[in-house]
């Protein structure tokens, strides 16, 4: 993809695991919410594109935003994939909001993003409790003809399917769901081990090697999670919580040089 645009002003830059929200083009920004504009850009088909999927672009749009220390890309223009192109093209301002939250739809793991029962967005439903709706986004990035790229992987929250029922929003439940966090984020340090000791830094080895790794890992995720709920009752046998919660203490920080904070 080929980036167009100029930056009129720039503020300190993000780091990759700070939240870089999408505003799509038929929503407003509030007028009660402050912006600043940093800049217009465009990102195009370059030729010999490998990868223009919308989340692919709009994941090369949050790049250059934390590049430039902005929080927000508003969607301007969205040429779909037609007869000249396969990929999505768009049009997008570059903005610092002072609250993202009211368009925030995911967390990123970090020690300074701890849950609050705001971020659990989703209806509440009978099954459980409380739900996390939680994933590990993987991507190839700075690929170039020839050249070398690295494999970029956040565990997230996705909040619009994250709830939690009236009654049981106390501290012991967000812990719990905190504690699920905690372990997404250990899976994702296993899977960037995976990934660097495949050395999967061309596209050849991305196509060929990514989906095996991925679905490995991923499967090993929910099936402790299926151990944690179901030794835990859900959140509701704390002992059993507080037992869980000191071991991934120990696991996490005999992973630390992994973590998705140093990426």
């Amino acid at each position: 993809m080929k980036l167009k645009g100029e930056a009129v002003q720039q503020f300190t830059p993000l780091n990759n695991n700070d939240v870089v929200v999408v505003i799509e083009e038929y929503k407003k920004i509030p007028d009660s919410i402050p912006s600043k504009t940093i800049g217009e850009f465009h990102l195009k088909d370059g030729g010999l594109t490998v990868d223009c999927s919308y989340e692919h672009v709009l994941s090369l749009a949050k790049n250059e935003a934390r590049k430039l220390g902005g929080n927000a890309i508003k969607i301007t223009a969205h040429k779909l994939p037609n007869a000249l192109s396969i990929c999505h093209q768009i049009t997008f301002k570059i903005l610092k909001i002072d609250d993202i939250f009211p368009f925030q739809n995911m967390l990123i793991w970090s020690t300074k993003h701890t849950l609050d029962w705001k971020y659990f967005k989703g209806a509440p439903k009978l099954e459980r409790p409380s739900f996390l709706c939680a994933t590990i986004n993987v991507d190839y990035k700075d690929y170039k003809i020839g050249g070398k790229g690295r494999v970029e992987v956040l565990p997230v929250i996705v909040l619009s399917c994250s709830y939690i029922q009236p009654n049981y929003q106390n501290k012991h439940q967000l812990e719990y769901n905190q504690l699920k966090f905690d372990l997404l984020e250990l899976y994702a340090r296993k899977m960037r081990d995976a990934f660097n000791e495949a050395k999967v830094d061309s596209q050849i080895k991305w196509q060929k090697f990514a989906e095996g790794i991925y679905n490995e890992i991923f499967n090993d995720f929910e099936t402790e999670i299926y151990y944690l709920e179901t030794e835990t009752n859900f959140g509701l046998e704390y002992t059993e919580t507080l037992r869980w919660k000191y071991r991934l203490k120990e696991e996490l920080a005999e992973t630390s040089s992994l973590s998705t904070d140093t990426i």
